[in-house]
C-alpha cells in the first residue's frame, strides 16, 4: 500500500514537473527535426524548405525593384547612393511585402498592416546592414557602387528571409 502511494505521489510530482514545462515551453515554437529517425524530412522542415524557394524565386520580384531602382537613382540620375540607396529600399521592401505574405508565406491574417509594421522594423535592421556594406565598399574600398550593392544586398536576403519567418509571419501559436 506504502509503495502504490509513494508512487502515485511521485507520478503526481512527475505530472506537475511536465505540466510547469509545459507552460513555460508553450508560448515557444517548437523546431522539428529536419531528419526524422527513418530518415525522411519532417513536416516543418518540408514547409521550411519549400517556403525558402518561394522566397528565393518570387524574391526576384522585390530583389529587381531594389536594384533597378538604385540603378536609375544613382547611376542615370546621379543621386548620392545612400539616397538612391533608402527610395530603392523603400520601393524594394513594400514590393517584398505582398509578395512574401500572399505568394511565399502564404499568410492570412485580419492585421494586415500590423504584420507590415513588423515587417519594415525587421527591413529596417537589415537596411542597416546593406548601407553599412555599401559605405565601406564605395567609401572606404572604392568597390563600385552596383558590384557593392549586390552583395549588400545577398547579406540582406539572408536576413530577411530569417526574419521573414520567424517573427513577421510566423504562425500563431495555440492557447
Amino acid at each position: 500500500m506504502s509503495m502504490k502511494k509513494e508512487s502515485s505521489s511521485k507520478q503526481s510530482s512527475e505530472e506537475l514537473a511536465t505540466a510547469e514545462v509545459e507552460e513555460v515551453v508553450a508560448p515557444i515554437e517548437v523546431i522539428e527535426p529536419i531528419v526524422t529517425e527513418a530518415g525522411e524530412q519532417s513536416a516543418g522542415a518540408k514547409l521550411a524548405r519549400q517556403q525558402a524557394v518561394r522566397y528565393l524565386l518570387w524574391g526576384l520580384i522585390s530583389v529587381v525593384v531594389n536594384l533597378g531602382t538604385f540603378y536609375v537613382g544613382y547611376r542615370l540620375l546621379g543621386i548620392e547612393y545612400q539616397v538612391a540607396n533608402l527610395i530603392a529600399w523603400a520601393l524594394g521592401v513594400q514590393c517584398a511585402f505582398w509578395v512574401d505574405r500572399i505568394l511565399v508565406f502564404k499568410h492570412k491574417s485580419a492585421r494586415p498592416f500590423h504584420e507590415m509594421g513588423k515587417f519594415y522594423v525587421t527591413r529596417i535592421a537589415t537596411y542597416l546592414v546593406e548601407s553599412l556594406v555599401l559605405w565601406v565598399g564605395i567609401s572606404l574600398l572604392g568597390i563600385p557602387g552596383t558590384w557593392t550593392k549586390i552583395i549588400g544586398q545577398g547579406l540582406a536576403i539572408v536576413g530577411n528571409f530569417f526574419f521573414s519567418k520567424l517573427v513577421v509571419f510566423r504562425k500563431a501559436t495555440k492557447e
